[in-house]
């Protein structure tokens, strides 16, 4: 399976009433692990803040195994998504700040 058809699988299985977005043209490689596909989204708060959630597929993996592992996949990107909407705006200007934001109120 090419990587469109797999991020539309993806999409699918997110149903329309999802308020995530693909980020199909995201390209950053932040895991250590080699050999994986990767799939960028985003979860938007009414204060502008974004979280960049993500799915990674090993490379090795068959279209059987995919299929078999996409409802726990939707099921992991729907938890972090609910886990960042959950948080409150104070908590998500924290995030943005970051460690920078510390620096500046020691």
């Amino acid at each position: 399976m090419n990587d469109d058809a797999l991020r539309q699988l993806i999409l699918d299985q997110l149903g329309e009433k999802t308020k995530l977005r693909s980020l199909s043209g995201f390209k950053l490689d932040f895991s250590a692990n080699q050999g994986f596909r990767k799939f960028f989204f985003s979860a938007s708060c009414k204060c502008k803040t974004a979280a960049l959630l993500s799915v990674e597929i090993a490379d090795s993996k068959s279209d059987e195994e995919i299929y078999t592992a996409i409802p726990s996949l939707i099921e992991r990107l729907k938890k972090q998504e609910q886990s960042f909407l959950n948080m409150d705006c104070s908590m998500h200007s924290m995030m943005k700040m970051g460690s920078y934001g510390k620096m500046k109120e020691d």
